[in-house]
């Protein structure tokens, strides 16, 4: 007996959760249809129960009533979650505007530890680039707590840094929560998948082999490295520098300074030109894995100190 109510309430708790994450995954316009829809269907099985009354046979007194009546509110739920932009059509112009805005839900973000880290993502949310809800898994904050507590003090400072960025995020003017896996995961990277199926998310990262294992898992991945690497200014060849050479180069006598997006810049013959800001002219461009590499020339009598 204990048994059997023990899995009946586990399957209401699952049925309960569900419900949530459907409901939080949808807009506040579509619930509101749905529901509508939903009260439609109630009453059109109040109606039909009063004609299979009249009937008088009491297998349709008592069953058939209750079949239609899970049918048509399941109906009409559907109904009116699915075909939410015609029913605007019967309200005014001006509702029917401010409501449309509103219909479609935007897909949420779940942050990994990396991302965080990195502190890019801040800016980006600061600046509305991202979408939808901001979730961060309590998974995250124990890892970062972790790292924060470390005795090496290079991945200490990463994880202080990593905590002080998850303040300044809930400090921002955005919706984001804390979600917790319902189930232990071995490692981080499994209990992010399982969150992005959970929740139907998006994962935010910086992490280029979790990036790799959510496209086989068909989980989209917003890499911030590939966001940075798209809206790097176009250097071409030809085009004319001005930087600041700071160290040696891997070859004898070449000379590294950097863009001010961070690309390193290359040059033959520079060396005893360290510590000067130099005019220069892009000769070549190399991509790499890592990012991209500008091979530039001196423009002879244009050395600044």
């Amino acid at each position: 007996m204990f048994l059997i109510f023990g899995v009946f309430i586990r399957r209401v708790t699952n049925a309960i959760k569900g419900l949530e994450h459907f409901i939080m995954r949808r807009s506040a316009v579509e619930i509101l249809f749905a529901t509508i829809g939903l009260i439609i269907g109630l009453l059109i099985s109040v109606m039909v129960s009063f004609i299979l009354e009249s009937i008088g046979n009491s297998i349709f007194n008592h069953f058939i009533p209750v079949i239609i009546t899970i049918l048509l509110c399941y109906f009409g739920f559907q109904f009116g979650l699915k075909k939410r932009d015609e029913m605007l059509m019967f309200l005014p112009e001006n509702i029917a505007r401010s409501m449309s805005q509103h219909t479609k839900s935007a897909t949420p973000k779940i942050i990994d530890t990396s991302a965080i880290i990195d502190g890019r993502i801040l800016e980006v949310i600061r600046c509305g680039f991202i979408d939808g809800n901001i979730l961060i898994p309590q998974g995250v904050i124990n890892e970062l707590q972790i790292v924060a507590d470390s005795n090496d003090s290079v991945k200490r400072e990463k994880g202080k840094r990593g905590l002080d960025i998850l303040n300044e995020l809930y400090d921002l003017d955005y919706p984001t929560k804390v979600i917790h896996p319902t189930k232990s995961h071995s490692d981080i990277d499994t209990m992010l998948l399982k969150l992005a199926k959970q929740y139907h998310a998006n994962i935010i990262t910086t992490d280029f082999n979790l990036n790799k294992v959510c496209h086989v898992h068909g989980i989209k991945a917003l890499n911030v490295n590939d966001l940075s690497e798209a809206i790097k200014p176009n250097v071409h060849q030809g085009d004319q520098l001005h930087i600041l050479l700071t160290k040696m180069g891997k070859e004898p006598g070449q000379a590294v300074g950097y863009l001010d997006d961070g690309t390193m810049v290359v040059v033959d013959n520079a060396k005893n030109l360290i510590g000067s800001h130099v005019n220069l002219e892009v000769v070549s461009l190399l991509q790499t894995s890592s990012g991209r590499i500008v091979f530039a020339k001196k423009i002879e009598d244009t050395v600044s100190l």
